[in-house]
């Protein structure tokens, strides 16, 4: 019976976040004139049965490079924080984030091929 539970509420967790969708912009922590950024955009695929995502990296306010990545968020022991993992072949952006969090900036590292990058992120909302 408790398994038969524990599955429902599974169902009924992806039922529930599977429209949802998410923007976060991100500026370099050591470009204090904000000329480069990124911007990361999340959303559910219902085809692929997962969390799927653009990284975009904006130079003067162009998008000059755009990359498709799988996002996985890896809930911590605390269950009140969790990891964000945004991963492609060649790129990997991470951050610690709260479930409780609001709109506050938070912490990430861009990695690039061998090159790694702090970032200072924010949630966009509508």
């Amino acid at each position: 019976m408790r398994l038969l539970i524990a599955f429902f509420c599974v169902g009924l967790a992806s039922s529930v976040f599977a429209d949802e969708s998410s923007v976060y912009s991100c500026r370099f922590e050591n470009d204090p004139h904000g000329f480069s950024s990124i911007r990361m955009k999340r959303y559910f695929s219902a085809e692929q049965g997962m969390d799927l995502g653009k990284v975009d990296l904006i130079q003067n306010f162009i998008v000059v490079e755009s990359t498709s990545a799988k996002v996985y968020q890896i809930p911590l022991l605390d269950n009140d924080t969790y990891i964000q993992l945004w991963y492609a072949p060649n790129l990997r952006v991470d951050a610690q984030l709260s479930y409780s969090q609001s709109s506050q900036e938070f912490r990430a590292t861009y990695n690039k091929n061998s090159e790694k990058i702090k970032l200072v992120c924010t949630e966009l909302r509508n």
